[in-house]
């Protein structure tokens, strides 16, 4: 017989805020208001049952466990009280499966975002984006030499269309402006853009480690310029990461 676990303010912080303060099955709110105060109108629910019946041993015998001890923070979401009660009565494969991927995924954002405070990157970078969205005279009719391979060969099938073709448009019509750009820099401070590349090339790296796809990695790297440099406007950092693409610092 396993023991409910407590756990702590900062634990459930944590895993309220891996949420976003709402219900991840209905997207209601976790806590409501009232007379000026706010209250908790969630409870943790266990995605593994805490102690499940000889019936959900049988039904969940064959799926993925997110953590060998069910008490761990990895096999605990919080829920509304009303899909918690719809989750655990009766539980379903599908209902199952479904929480587990979506704890999986919050899981993976969180450890990202642990990456994003050891990986630094110069600050000049965000004079580049800024550039994006301010230069009137990029020329977008310029043609490029993909060298010393195109994007489609450096790409394999784990990329999402959409995104491939995203990543090709930006290259066409951006990388011979982010090119100059990046001249500029090294005009002020010499090095300046190799520095940038190798520590573009060491973040693609460790997210190589993890055995990722390259959609998640190419979303990591975006997520990541994003949240070191706050751009006006985030496609900005999707066309850079692209350029990063085209140069081989990435894939």
């Amino acid at each position: 017989m396993n023991t409910r676990k407590t756990y702590s303010e900062a634990q459930q912080t944590a895993l309220v805020s891996q949420v976003n303060r709402v219900c991840p099955l209905c997207t209601q709110p976790l806590f409501h208001k009232k007379k000026k105060k706010s209250f908790k109108s969630y409870e943790l629910a266990h995605i593994y049952p805490l102690n499940p019946t000889a019936e959900e041993i049988e039904l969940l015998k064959n799926e993925e466990l997110l953590a060998d001890d069910v008490n761990d923070e990895k096999n605990i979401m919080p829920l509304c009280e009303s899909c918690h009660g719809k989750f655990d009565r009766p539980r379903t494969v599908e209902e199952y499966r479904q929480l587990s991927s979506i704890k999986k995924k919050l899981t993976a954002q969180t450890v990202q975002e642990q990456i994003w405070q050891e990986y630094n990157i110069e600050g000049e970078i965000s004079d580049v984006i800024t550039t994006l969205y301010n230069a009137k005279d990029i020329d977008l009719s310029s043609d490029i030499e993909f060298s010393p391979k195109t994007v489609d060969e450096k790409l394999d099938d784990t990329m999402a269309t959409l995104t491939r073709r995203k990543i090709k448009n930006n290259v066409s019509e951006y990388f011979i402006f982010i090119r100059s750009q990046f001249s500029e820099l090294d005009q002020k401070e010499p090095d300046l853009s190799e520095r940038i590349s190798l520590q573009i090339k060491t973040y693609y790296l460790k997210q190589k480690s993890l055995g990722l796809t390259q959609q998640d990695i190419f979303q990591n790297i975006v997520s990541w310029l994003n949240a070191k440099t706050r751009p006006q406007i985030p496609e900005a950092t999707e066309i850079l990461a692209s350029f990063f693409v085209q140069n081989c610092e990435v894939f």
